[in-house]
């Protein structure tokens, strides 16, 4: 198995509740340049669900998705009265999971929610790390982590707002030109 001890240790550390102080992009075209073609392959492969040969980190990963969406399938469910069976992923579970999707389900609202459910992700993704230093199943861990700290950045309230604002604005010129057209149709 390689080691790719510059690749890691060139690489800022990510926490949980802090912007990421790189991209997804910025990691991949470093990846490109040190790993094997063979490595490479393997970790874009990494975010893709289906299909494949997998990594065993990727393996264990894409278990706990599973079973963790399985989880929130059951309580969504449960609350709607409908049959859960219907709605779920085939396959093995992982323990674990239960808890993170019953704190989950119950937040106070779906920001809460998924909050709950990445630091749930992170969780797991440190217990697979665990004993990985310097190889492939590091940087695996590494870039799903970094995908989930984007997403967290993407969904901020700033962002958010930002979006909002792009969206109102938007409409707001829509219905003025729409009156515009109105009022000079009518002269």
């Amino acid at each position: 198995m390689a080691e790719y001890y510059y690749t890691v240790a060139s690489l800022p550390m990510l926490v949980f509740n802090q912007a990421p102080q790189i991209t997804v992009e910025y990691f991949l075209e470093t990846c490109r340049y040190t790993l094997s073609e063979k490595d490479y392959e393997t970790l874009i492969s990494s975010v893709d669900t289906e299909g494949g040969e997998k990594h065993p980190a990727v393996k264990q990963w894409l278990l706990f998705e599973k079973s963790l969406r399985n989880e929130l399938v059951k309580m969504r469910a449960s609350k709607l009265g409908k049959d859960a069976d219907k709605y779920m992923r085939p396959g093995d579970s992982t323990t674990g999971v239960y808890d993170a999707a019953r704190e989950a389900f119950g937040a106070s609202n779906p920001k809460a929610g998924e909050e709950i459910l990445n630091e749930a992700r992170w969780r797991y993704l440190d217990e697979i790390e665990n004993t990985h230093n310097f190889d492939l199943t590091k940087l695996i861990v590494y870039y799903l982590k970094l995908k989930i700290a984007e997403r967290k950045e993407v969904m901020s309230d700033k962002n958010g707002e930002e979006k909002y604002k792009e969206i109102y604005n938007g409409i707001a010129e829509k219905i003025h030109q729409s009156y515009d057209g109105d009022n000079n149709g009518s002269k």
